[in-house]
């Protein structure tokens, strides 16, 4: 509060109206008077917690802004910030759960790991960024990861890398694969077929066996009663 004193001279008037106050006068000018009612209170806290840390985020300082007390503060940042991830006890099997931002660290009991402790070590689990890529074996202490053939382990002795470009699961690079086979005159390979029907339109596709077997499937068999088969490229 800012007060201000006048210095007033002395005249030669008789008396007049009294140049000072009652004190309970004096009081209510300069005693601070109560808020309407804490439910207003709540409404002003609310309405500015929402506009500083709802609707955008906000900083410490700015919510701090908004709370009377440190105490006030805390909990709400902690909940505000993501500092109470462990009241859900996340870490399995005993293990000890530390807050952090917007997030939690789980510190594993022996023979445990992963990222809630959830897997003994020796325990093989499905595949992922904690399990093996390919093939895994179980062990007295703990797991061995192995690869396909064509693949080796990485780094993390888990994830499995092609050698080469051609490994299971990549396309070859060909324009034709079925003229190409039948370049090479191999009479025990699988040739691919079209099934055809009355209007000579292809509607299902197999391989041919030998000179007299296709195999296709049941419901393409059945989808005609009567239908040609063009064997490769065009013939």
């Amino acid at each position: 509060f800012c007060f201000c004193f006048l210095l007033l001279g002395s005249t030669d008037k008789g008396p007049g109206p009294s140049l000072f106050i009652s004190a309970d006068d004096a009081n209510e000018v300069i005693k601070r008077h109560r808020r309407a009612s804490s439910l207003l209170l709540e409404e002003v806290l609310q309405g500015s917690l929402e506009r500083e840390c709802l609707e955008e985020r906000c900083t410490q300082e700015e919510a701090r802004e908004v709370f009377e007390n440190d105490e006030m503060l805390k909990m709400f940042w902690d909940n505000y910030y993501g500092g109470q991830r462990c009241s859900s006890n996340p870490c399995q099997n005993d293990g000890v759960c530390e807050d952090s931002i917007r997030g939690y660290t789980c510190t594993c009991t022996e023979g445990y790991e992963g990222e809630d402790c959830a897997f003994a070590k020796n325990e093989c689990r499905h595949q992922g960024k904690e399990g093996c890529h390919h093939f895994c074996y179980p062990g007295t202490n703990s797991y061995r990861c192995s690869c396909a053939d064509g693949y080796e382990l990485g780094k993390d002795k888990k994830q499995c890398i092609a050698l080469d470009q051609c490994a299971c699961g990549r396309l070859q690079d060909s324009d034709n694969l079925i003229s190409e086979t039948l370049k090479k005159h191999d009479k025990h390979f699988p040739w691919q077929v079209l099934l055809l029907n009355s209007e000579g339109k292809g509607f299902c596709g197999g391989v041919l066996l030998k000179s007299n077997f296709v195999l296709t499937t049941a419901e393409c068999a059945l989808l005609h009663s009567h239908f040609e088969i063009r064997v490769g490229a065009g013939r």
